[in-house]
């Protein structure tokens, strides 16, 4: 059995379609090929599996402002169909299912229905969101616009062609069988095995490697000395290499003569751990609460929420002995990363320190497992799909503060595993009140920790009770192809009407 996975985007940044190749490489005779743009490197499991061969596309991406997108992007979508067509029918070896992930899926739905047509293809889809909500966003949320209006029929109808669904919530699945007459199988997004929590030895190595490096955390030990001293102190400002062992510092979140006794004869130490003289790696009781997020700097995150709830949590731990000094790491790359940069400068905060970091990706999941809370502020554009960061975050048994929307009590359930928050008062009181008298006092973290690692279900036994049997069916038949034809027309006569229809319909003003 050959499959071809195709996502219309980056691979190495697209893990659930990384998860599906890996799990069918794992079936009996099975041979994928994963298809999609180079950029960040796919998991080492990936390239070097003789099983899974990658395909890269050609980006055909251009720096062009708004207002050219309506001329740019039906000529990128020509481009990528024909680059998608010559892949699928001549370039690839003859397959047997391609499954293919959307959003995005304009053209890769059409083209895909095309190519498993004449090639007598099982064609599938995984849902990961609808499209045609992330298009909206572009047009300041108009889903009355007719780019978006094209793009929900176009969706629609040509969706409802595929031969088997996958989405990744039950309320998607209610959804599309509701809206759409779609009946798709639930694969909730699971963590894999290598998202795990640390113990004390495997953190100390990581806080060695992460603030050495100039893209990690360097900037954290500057600030710690800043905040134990009597004067203030900026990230950026200079102190001496053994500041935090001076004697003569008296601040709250100093450590004390017991542990100070113990930091002049570790051999080595970070900011969160040291190695004793006996060997023996020991957490630093004046260490940071880790705080950890990640973003694609994307419209749908908003990040004004955690400034100004870090901005609260600076003035409870001026005023509140029992609160820490709150470290706040955020992982990604994207548009809105030096907006955000230059909202941070302008907020002076001393107690809460929050970094930008983009890691090696062997270290993001090691940085959660390291980690004491995870924050999200994914708002689902159509509120029918899950963040993958919460699930990675699971997977290392950490707590989640989530941003509410429609269905994420499908994944944080409140006070079992985390928080739902709408705003960022409710954000900083939950972080204040579970980081009160961190870390000597730390019970309802390690209770959720605990609830979190007894319901913890790994992708492999998830993908094997609801996808893999859709693979163990039998190759698709001739007449079910045939079928897809009708579905063809229907989507072309369906997406003229449309375009008919608005261009009818349409004001003049417009």
């Amino acid at each position: 059995m050959r499959t071809v996975v195709l996502v219309l985007g980056d691979v190495g940044r697209s893990p659930r379609m990384q998860y599906h190749a890996l799990s069918l490489a794992d079936m009996k005779r099975a041979k994928v090929e994963l298809v999609g743009y180079a950029g960040a490197r796919p998991r080492p499991e990936i390239e070097s599996d003789p099983r899974i061969t990658i395909h890269h596309l050609f980006e055909f991406s251009l720096p062009v402002p708004r207002v050219f997108f309506v001329l740019w992007g039906p000529i990128k979508v020509i481009l990528q169909t024909l680059q998608l067509l010559w892949l699928l029918l001549f370039w690839l070896p003859k397959f047997d299912n391609i499954l293919v992930q959307n959003p995005p899926g304009l053209p890769a739905l059409l083209v895909v229905r095309i190519a498993s047509w004449i090639l007598s293809a099982r064609f599938i889809i995984d849902w990961h969101n609808m499209g045609y909500t992330l298009l909206a966003l572009r047009f300041g949320g108009n889903e009355k616009h007719p780019f978006v209006r094209f793009a929900k029929a176009y969706e629609r109808i040509v969706g409802r062609s595929g031969d088997d669904h996958i989405c990744v919530t039950s309320a998607m699945k209610k959804f599309l069988g509701k809206e759409w007459g779609i009946h798709a199988r639930v694969m909730h997004d699971c963590p894999p095995k290598h998202f795990q929590s640390l113990d004390s030895k495997k953190k100390h190595a990581l806080f060695l490697d992460i603030e050495r490096d100039e893209g990690g955390l360097k900037e954290v030990k500057s600030w710690l000395d800043g905040i134990r001293s009597d004067g203030s102190s900026t990230p950026n400002e200079k102190h001496d290499e053994e500041e935090d062992d001076a004697p003569e510092s008296k601040s709250r979140f100093s450590p004390d003569e017991i542990e100070m006794e113990h930091l002049r004869e570790a051999s080595e130490k970070t900011s969160f751990t040291y190695r004793n003289e006996s060997g023996e790696i020991c957490l630093r009781r004046t260490r940071p609460a880790l705080v950890v997020s990640s973003t694609s700097w994307t419209p749908d995150e908003d990040f004004d929420i955690l400034l100004d709830a870090a901005v609260e949590i600076d003035r409870a731990i001026a005023s509140k002995s029992s609160l820490p000094p709150v470290l706040i790491v955020i992982t990604g790359r994207g548009p809105l990363l030096e907006e955000f940069k230059g909202k941070l400068e302008e907020k002076h905060l001393r107690y809460v320190l929050i970094l930008t970091a983009w890691l090696k990706s062997e270290d993001y999941p090691k940085l959660l497992g390291a980690a004491d809370i995870g924050i999200s502020l994914h708002t689902s554009s159509s509120g029918l799909d899950l963040p993958m960061k919460v699930v990675d975050m699971f997977g290392c048994g950490l707590p989640v503060c989530a941003h509410g929307f429609a269905c994420v009590r499908e994944l944080v359930r409140e006070e079992e595993n985390g928080y739902i928050f709408n705003d960022a008062k409710s954000l900083s009181t939950r972080l204040i009140e579970v980081l009160n008298g961190f870390p000597l006092n730390t019970t309802t973290l390690r209770g959720m920790r605990n609830r979190i690692e007894k319901k913890r279900k790994g992708w492999t036994e998830a993908w094997r009770e609801s996808v893999e049997p859709m693979f163990e069916q039998e190759k698709i038949a001739r007449s079910r192809c045939l079928r897809g034809v009708e579905f063809l027309a229907i989507a072309i006569l369906g997406i003229a009407v449309a375009l008919m229809k608005y261009l009818v319909s349409r004001p003049l003003h417009d």
